[in-house]
């Protein structure tokens, strides 16, 4: 199925520029980067030119006009930031110059190892598209994320309708308080971010959550994203704390043994809806679909594995009326091996 793209792309699969009739492209170089005839990157470069690009991405999104659909393409290159990019202004996608498969790692990389958000997008419509995500936040405040829809504001600020496509966020360095992607803030239903798009991103190693959709970001979609913990032991691959959202055709892997889970229903009635995903919760304790109390969910057609009898789909407590997990496959792993799809470990009933 076709998908949109700021890409002019030809038959061949070549690259023809952008797809923007009105609008504007600003190009930013990396350090080091000289075009063709001599001209390096400087902000005092109209920006307008691979030839001409500008030095730094936040200058190229300042020059931006919102509602205008202007793009801000991101040369081959690695860019370090010490302060939070920020996205204000409407319909402004923020992209690699080149087009990136889904799951691929970019050869544009934006490094960060300060203790910010590496994005912020306040604006509307705005898409961040093909970018590699260098985080390396050893030490980090609380629920800071790599990219972060919405941000604390006096007064109530929605955030609606990004996509976040085709985007590789390393987390390989940053430490357990650092998210991959927050969709609006912890806790706080005036200051959301509904109608969100992440697909075809991958996640390594988060922290706390790969990521999480706070409770005012109703009707956001994860689609084939690949998130897999290793050494940092998030607390769910995916977190859900608003309603009406749906996860589709991921892969999730997650290795703690607390009682994460690879993804976790943590909202009353949330209509959540996780279908085609692949999970593998690896922990003593992991849970492949953690429901807690009064969660409502639709499951299907989910494969997923287990080191814990019982640990597949788990309500705690009984099954939440109206709920359903259906056509789904699991192994667990006991010693003996257990005769039975699902047994109780955390409390109330599994599925």
């Amino acid at each position: 199925m076709p998908r949109n793209t700021p890409y002019f792309v030809d038959y061949l699969g070549g690259f023809a520029g952008f797809n923007n009739p009105g609008s504007r492209v600003f190009y930013v170089g990396p350090s080091g980067y000289t075009a063709y005839d001599g001209n390096g990157p400087s902000n005092t470069n109209d920006g307008l030119s691979p030839q001409t690009p500008f030095s730094t991405i936040q200058n190229a999104l300042d020059q931006c006009v919102t509602g205008r659909g202007d793009i801000v393409a991101i040369l081959p290159g690695s860019y370090t930031v010490t302060a939070a990019l920020t996205m204000s202004k409407d319909d402004v996608t923020l992209c690699s110059a080149y087009p990136v498969e889904p799951q691929q790692r970019s050869k544009c990389v934006i490094v960060n190892a300060t203790d910010v958000n590496t994005v912020i997008v306040t604006g509307n419509n705005c898409k961040i598209i093909g970018l590699t995500f260098d985080d390396n936040v050893a030490t980090a405040t609380a629920n800071t994320a790599v990219i972060r829809l919405a941000s604390t504001a006096t007064a109530a600020v929605e955030v609606s309708g990004t996509v976040i496509q085709n985007c590789y966020l390393d987390m390989l360095g940053s430490d357990t308080d650092r998210d991959g992607i927050c969709v609006g803030l912890t806790a706080d239903a005036t200051d959301g971010a509904p109608h969100t798009l992440i697909e075809g991103c991958t996640i390594l190693d988060p922290d706390q959550y790969g990521i999480i959709i706070n409770v005012g970001s109703p009707y956001t979609v994860v689609r084939n994203c690949l998130i897999y913990d290793l050494v940092n032991l998030c607390l769910a691959g995916i977190s859900v704390l608003a309603t009406s959202c749906s996860i589709e055709d991921c892969e999730i892997l997650c290795t703690d043994s607390t009682g994460a889970a690879c993804i976790k229903n943590g909202v009353a009635a949330a209509r959540l809806t996780v279908t085609d995903c692949r999970l593998h919760a690896t922990g003593a304790d992991t849970i492949g679909i953690l429901a807690i109390a009064t969660a409502t969910q639709r499951t299907s057609g989910n494969w997923i594995t287990a080191i814990g009898a019982g640990n597949l789909i788990d309500y705690t407590t009984d099954n939440t009326t109206p709920s359903a997990d259906t056509f789904f496959s699991g192994v667990f792993n006991t010693t003996p091996p257990a005769t039975v799809v699902g047994q109780t470990t955390v409390g109330g009933a599994d599925a």
